[in-house]
């Protein structure tokens, strides 16, 4: 376990009265507007409830089954091997999974990773999901990559991928009732590390008043691995408020707000507002955000997210495998304000655009760049991911990637028959130390072209 403690560490800004203002403010216009219709409450940005690469709900004369078997090579770091693939999948109306495994070996044995635990029985596992197509209900097991919790301002784009030979199987779950739902998410199926939930609550649902579209919630993560000082473990909580200001051509406006806390750390606020359609002319899915973030020192929004595996209290990312720590600590963070535009597009199980990014305005390099692009035809399959931080503006996008920087690159194409060729391109993370309590990891870079077959039953 990791203790912290507050002594000799700078004491957390409290929020400003400028800060309360506008939260105040933002609560009252939310509960004065007019015109309220009922909402989705976000129903389609909780993990991966609607990842069109994972698709169910098929319809049941739809459904199939997929088997692979594919070889060629591996490069992991410098050294090539050769790799074989198998893969299984299964698409229904209420369920779907895929088990796939791929085995190494080259001149000096078999890639160790692949096969040196127990748990790689576990990572075996793609996803498995069910999701009755009547909706109230939806539960997934597999490694986490676009976890979130209501706004996203303490749990956002959470994933268990970012050290890829050490990734863990997580959880998802949903239960929707008529005026409560809960949200749980865990990190990893086989103990109680990281886990997290949230509870929302529309008491005026089945109201005629215009208080009927209002959505109170609040959310929790805890990680039991890290303990404070003074015995508790470290968490941070979120309240949040949503409220559908109004309808047009079937768009909700959707003004919102979060307060959020890490415990024995900082706070901060976050104001904005969604445009969301959840049903776009019975084609896609579309919804946009801008909002603002106001934050005390050692607070950083969206804390549990894309680097937390290998960016967190125990670990820290390097320069190199003997360089210095090149992600700033939690203790580190100075007081900031950021500016959050989101976008995502999901035009029904075939395609998905999805963009969001922090603007960090402060001192230090803390934005933060996030993409999710998945395309398929019968003809190939194309997915990219990636997470970037240590960011300034947007054209730093345009710069070296750094080494706070995930991605995967995927690209399948069947050249005829039921024979493809693919290629999987993919940055992740090495523990290169460990010292008990501190781990550190630098970049490692994967590359797979293989080629087989796809037999669709």
């Amino acid at each position: 376990m990791l203790r912290l403690g507050r002594d000799n560490c700078p004491a957390v800004d409290p929020i400003s009265f400028r800060q309360r203002t506008a939260w105040a403010l933002l609560v009252a216009s939310i509960l004065t507007s007019l015109c309220a219709p009922d909402s989705y409450a976000q129903r389609s940005l909780f993990g991966s409830v609607d990842d069109p690469e994972e698709q169910s709900n098929v319809a049941w004369w739809e459904s199939y089954s997929e088997f692979q078997t594919a070889g060629g090579f591996s490069l992991i770091g410098p050294q090539w091997r050769t790799a074989g693939l198998l893969e299984w999948s299964s698409y229904r109306t209420n369920t779907s999974f895929r088990l796939s495994s791929t085995f190494r070996a080259g001149l000096y044995g078999a890639y160790e990773p692949d096969s040196d635990e127990l748990y790689d029985l576990l990572r075996v596992v793609e996803f498995a999901r069910y999701r009755p197509a009547r909706g109230g209900a939806y539960v997934r097991i597999g490694p986490l990559d676009r976890a979130r919790l209501g706004n996203g301002y303490l749990v956002n784009f959470l994933s268990t991928e970012a050290s890829w030979d050490e990734r863990t199987l997580g959880l998802e779950a949903r239960f929707e009732g008529r005026y409560v739902a809960l949200e749980t998410i865990s990190a990893d199926i086989s103990r109680a590390g990281l886990i997290g939930a949230r509870l929302s609550l529309s008491p005026f649902r089945k109201n005629s008043s215009n208080l009927h579209a209002l959505t109170l919630g609040v959310s929790m993560m805890q990680d039991r691995d890290v303990t404070l000082d003074n015995g508790d473990r470290f968490r941070g909580v979120e309240f949040d408020v949503r409220y559908v200001a109004f309808n047009n051509g079937g768009f909700d406006f959707i003004p919102f707000a979060s307060f959020g806390q890490l415990k024995g750390f900082g706070q901060g606020i976050l104001i904005g507002a969604d445009l969301e359609n959840d049903n776009f002319i019975d084609l896609a899915r579309v919804h946009m955000r801008l909002a603002l973030q106001y934050n005390s020192s050692d607070f950083l929004p969206g804390y549990f997210g894309s680097f937390y595996g290998v960016s967190n209290m125990q670990s820290r990312i390097l320069e190199n495998q003997n360089g210095p720590p090149v992600d700033v600590a939690l203790r580190d963070v100075q007081r900031g304000k950021s500016v959050n535009t989101e976008l995502r597009v999901l035009v029904f199980e075939r395609f998905e655009f999805w963009y969001a990014f922090m603007r960090y305005h402060g001192v230090q390099k803390l934005s933060e760049y996030h993409l999710r692009l998945f395309f398929r035809t019968p003809r190939f399959t194309l997915a990219v991911g990636q997470d970037r931080r240590g960011l300034k503006g947007l054209l730093s996008l345009l710069g070296e990637l750094g080494e706070e920087n995930r991605m995967r690159f995927e690209f399948a194409y069947r050249v005829f028959s039921s024979f493809w060729v693919q290629f999987d391109a993919h940055y992740t993370y090495l523990r290169v130390t460990d010292t008990g309590d501190s781990k550190g990891y630098s970049i490692q870079r994967r590359f797979d072209p293989l080629m087989g077959l796809r037999v669709r039953f």
